[in-house]
């Protein structure tokens, strides 16, 4: 299966170790996405020359830095729209319904978000948009007390492939 390979992870809170273990175990992948709560220097998890590109955005414990609150990128005919999650409910709301909105009025196909440190991959049928929370890299909380992650790969064919993984 050719295509494109994305690793997405989230919610590391200062843990470098897992976050390395997925990069390991997934390589090679093109795009590594960090959707927030770094809790530290991004290159303390990638190094500082990685041989794939980095998005990252900034979670609600990653105090003092200077990563966005958003990232909007394309990949294959997908728009990608990647942020936290704190500020639209996700926690709470399980339709993720405030995400969604968001994402219509940014023409995203794609969400990545994190926060709630639940792992969790959610097709809307009648927006037609993928929205992934790869769980928590870190010391995991929620999510069986297991550190988990995503990889979306987009095909060649255009399909969309998310699977939900455990370090």
């Amino acid at each position: 299966m050719e295509g494109h390979k994305l690793l997405i992870i989230s919610d590391s809170h200062g843990n470098t170790s897992n976050p390395k273990k997925a990069i390991e175990k997934e390589k090679p992948f093109e795009i590594l996405v960090h959707c927030g709560d770094i809790e530290g220097p991004i290159s303390t998890i990638t190094g500082d020359n990685p041989d794939y590109e980095v998005k990252i955005v900034r979670g609600n414990c990653d105090f003092g830095n200077q990563y966005p609150s958003d990232a909007q990128f394309r990949v294959g005919p997908y728009n990608i729209w990647v942020n936290h999650g704190n500020g639209y409910n996700v926690k709470y709301d399980e339709k993720l319904e405030a995400l969604k909105r968001e994402a219509r009025k940014r023409y995203a196909d794609i969400v990545f978000f994190g926060h709630s440190h639940y792992a969790e991959i959610v097709k809307d049928d009648a927006t037609g948009i993928t929205c992934v929370n790869p769980g928590m890299i870190g010391a995991p909380r929620i999510s069986s007390g297991e550190s988990t992650y995503a990889v979306v790969t987009v095909t060649d064919d255009y399909d969309i492939i998310a699977e939900l993984k455990k370090i």
